[in-house]
């Protein structure tokens, strides 16, 4: 437990204690980083806590006392009061999947094992490196015809027809299988196909059905299937993320293999995979063939395979407008047609007539151009380039019309040369255009440089010759014209400004608003119209009508531009406000605040009294420390405030923003205030320092009785004592086995079970400390003495907590 509370006031405390932060770091960009890192770690302590036994309430008052900020308890809420399951995977169960899908990629690797020669992608490498957790290569398919037979496979023979039978046999470490009335059977080596011909021709010598012909009553047929495949132990090594031996399946191809070991590298090649059995070159797998057509290599690997993966001998990139960006790896003789093979070809915008190869030359590089209708001659050599460069977006020989047309877009100058054949090519002008004038914008070398003013009544006009790049603009009637709005604020559903129309009613505009609230007062709407006067003064005229609940007025008046009207709230409306009563009392659940005196007392007279095991002096008040009508206009001050005294622009910045983001999480947060429940209801009601008058949202907690002890922080071992009369904080501490060589005993506290901390406080001149008394279910708490830091990063720090609490000062005496 002591190790649970130093987390939790390290953790609180880094915001406002003196620490070192990294040069260029800002405080708040450092107290996030500090946040972002503990969370996980923060959990699991979250859960001790619960386990021992400690309440929310508890040791929120504990780490408020220790200096953290609301922001922090919040955090601390938030994850105490998640759910079970949700505080992080379990180990074991975590450990366990790993060990199921980690063989073929699932885990996390380390990225900086093999460090890239390359800034892009070598074509394939996607298949190797792209996360998918839990998947793994399918080994569980049909028996493939090709797979051969070895000592530890586990096979299925089944006879059906005339004869009905099944045999499951493992091929012994000999190669053979031993079934009732025959001779041993070798079929190691053995392909499926092979292996069932021979298995007829001895299964024949006790079923003579096998041997008779297909329409024959006797006849018997044999299949052979793979049920379990056995375990070949293979070696990769070479170019390859992951070298090492692997225990595999006997399924496992060569690409299974090699996804194991995370594919070959940045170096390693994908078109001279080696298998080497018995010591000798096996075969040669090309991955290129999988990439490209879907081929998987039909080769699959047998017991002290190995594996190897050499260097690459040559590849190219491929930059620019094709399909597939990236390396390419070559093989011998290989042409610019096989790597667009690979890549997937051109883009569709792309000029596909030639491509810009730029190749090594001894110690300097060229530029030259390969023709594609030439490609699959042209060799390529390694270190080359190549660029395909996309074709220009601008349209040659046309012109286009925009607007209020039916039909906008771009025309060819074959099929339209004056501005007349170009407005009936886009089927007219729009109802909504404006018929009378257009602008026509003229291009110069691809620049629109000039702007033509034209008159669409002028058929003179509608005749000028059409250039390259002439673009016409036919404008709106509507985009032309401000028709002013009508602004509808108050107890309406849907409060705004509305685009005015001629004739426009009171009526018209309360619809588009979408109509009354609940505590809209109809019966005095009012309208404000705005006069001009004169050149620089107006007036404003205001009329009060009667809405019923139609929204038709009793008279209804016609609005003018710019009206703007208000509906009132009714007067003296008012919702009935709510708190909660929880714990060991009789009726639990949520009353309404009868008045604005409803104090403690009267709910706990309203709720019935008290259960049996109730503990009154443990009664708190949970309290939302911002209401939700807070002055803004005061936040936003102090914020402003807090940010003007800040050492430099950039500091400025940080606070301010530091101290928005902490304001704005007051409305979030809650104060627990802790009664004495016994003084309160044996005073009925008097003791006005209990008897707190409530508040919408409160929350009362009346707890059960808990007749013990904790001692925590910098004790010798935290320890849980039962409470008896006479208990002192020294003597609990002595029950813990003392103090420990990093406690500060002189700031030793005490929490109560209602929230309220008492400290120790000295008298006679500082020579008596006189220590709280304690009270069943108190926890003593010992906290550790602070280190001594120093240099420019603490005034940094200091600085900064400084601003902070003058912000919070100035909160408070803004009474927000």
């Amino acid at each position: 437990m002591r190790k649970l509370l130093f987390v939790l006031f390290s953790f609180f405390v880094f915001t406002t204690s003196a620490q070192t932060l990294p040069k260029g770091m800002s405080a708040s960009k450092a107290a996030q980083t500090a946040k972002a890192a503990s969370t996980q770690q923060l959990q699991s302590y979250v859960k001790q806590a619960k386990e021992q036994g400690y309440t929310l309430t508890q040791v929120k008052s504990i780490i408020r006392a220790q200096g953290a900020s609301l922001s922090d308890v919040a955090l601390l809420e938030e994850l105490w009061n998640q759910p079970a399951g949700n505080t992080g995977a379990n180990t074991d169960e975590q450990a366990n999947f790993n060990s199921s899908f980690g063989l073929f990629g699932s885990e996390e690797r380390e990225e900086d094992k093999t460090e890239s020669l390359f800034t892009v992608k070598r074509f394939g490498s996607d298949y190797f490196s792209a996360a998918r957790e839990g998947e793994t290569p399918e080994l569980y398919l049909a028996t493939p015809e090709v797979y051969q037979l070895g000592p530890g496979d586990e096979i299925l023979v089944e006879l059906y027809g005339a004869s009905e039978e099944s045999y499951e046999l493992q091929i012994s470490r000999s190669g053979t299988i031993k079934v009732e009335r025959l001779s041993p059977v070798y079929l190691s080596g053995l392909s499926i196909s092979s292996a069932k011909k021979r298995l007829e021709a001895r299964f024949a010598e006790i079923y003579t059905g096998l041997k008779a012909e297909a329409t024959d009553p006797a006849k018997v047929t044999l299949s052979l299937s793979l049920q379990k495949a056995r375990s070949v132990v293979v070696n990769i090594t070479g170019q390859v993320e992951a070298p090492g031996t692997y225990t595999l399946s006997g399924f496992t191809s060569v690409l299974n293999a090699l996804y194991a070991a995370g594919g070959p590298n940045a170096v390693g090649s994908y078109r001279n995979v080696r298998l080497i059995r018995g010591g000798r070159l096996f075969k040669t797998i090309d991955l290129y063939d999988f990439f490209v057509s879907g081929k998987i290599p039909s080769v699959y690997l047998q017991d002290q395979d190995v594996l190897q993966v050499p260097a690459f001998e040559s590849q190219v990139e491929l930059s620019g407008a094709f399909k597939t960006q990236g390396y390419f790896e070559l093989s011998k003789n290989e042409t610019l047609s096989n790597v667009l093979d690979y890549s997937g070809g051109f883009l569709s915008d792309a000029y596909k007539e030639r491509v810009f190869v730029n190749r090594v030359t001894g110690f300097k590089r060229q530029s030259f151009t390969l023709e594609t209708k030439k490609a699959s001659s042209e060799l390529l050599e390694d270190g080359d380039v190549l660029t395909a460069n996309l074709v220009r977006e601008t349209l040659e020989n046309s012109v286009s019309i925009e607007g209020e047309v039916y039909v906008p877009g771009t025309y060819s100058l074959e099929s339209v040369n004056t501005l007349s054949e170009l407005i009936d090519a886009a089927n007219g002008l729009s109802l909504a255009a404006l018929s009378t004038r257009a602008t026509l914008f003229r291009s110069n070398y691809g620049v629109e440089g000039a702007a033509l003013s034209i008159d669409l009544t002028d058929a003179s006009a509608l005749n000028i010759t059409l250039k390259n790049g002439d673009r016409l603009f036919i404008p709106s009637v509507e985009d032309l014209t401000d028709y002013g709005t009508v602004e509808v604020q108050g107890e309406v559903n849907a409060p705004g400004s509305f685009e005015f129309k001629k004739g426009m009613s009171l009526s018209d505009a309360l619809i588009l608003a979408e109509g009354f609230t609940a505590k809209a007062n109809g019966a005095a709407v009012t309208v404000y119209h705005p006069e001009v006067t004169g050149e620089a003064t107006t007036t404003t005229t205001t009329i009060t009508i009667s809405v019923d609940e139609n929204l038709v007025p009793d008279n209804n008046i016609e609005l003018s531009a710019n009206d703007l009207i208000v509906v009132r709230q009714i007067p003296g409306f008012k919702t009935i406000e709510k708190v909660s009563l929880e714990g060991f009392v009789k009726n639990q659940g949520v009353y309404a605040l009868k008045g604005s005196d409803y104090r403690l007392y009267d709910l706990l007279q309203e709720s019935g009294g008290f259960l049996e095991d109730a503990y009154l002096p443990g009664i708190s008040v949970t309290r939302k420390v911002l209401s939700a009508g807070t002055n803004q206009r005061a936040i936003k001050k102090a914020v402003e405030a807090a940010a003007a005294i800040a050492g430099g622009d950039a500091e400025a910045e940080d606070i301010k923003a530091a101290g928005a983001q902490q304001v704005a999480e007051l409305e979030n947060e809650s104060i627990i205030i802790g009664i004495d429940g016994d003084k309160l209801m044996s005073s009925r009601g008097a003791d006005s320092k209990n008897n707190v008058v409530l508040k919408e949202g409160d929350i009362i907690t009346v707890p059960k009785l808990d007749n013990t002890i904790t001692v925590l922080g910098e004790i010798q071992q935290s320890a849980k004592l039962t409470y008896r009369t006479g208990l002192t904080v020294n003597g609990a501490i002595r029950a813990a086995g003392g103090l420990s060589d990093k406690a500060r005993k002189s700031r030793v506290y005490v929490v109560y079970q209602n929230g309220s901390i008492k400290s120790r406080r000295s008298a006679g001149l500082g020579l008596i400390r006189l220590d709280p008394k304690l009270e069943p279910g108190a926890t003593v708490v010992v906290p550790e003495k602070l280190p001594r830091e120093g240099g420019s990063a603490l005034g940094e720090i200091v600085g900064y907590t400084s601003t902070l609490a003058t912000l919070a000062l100035l909160i408070k005496q803004l009474g927000i």
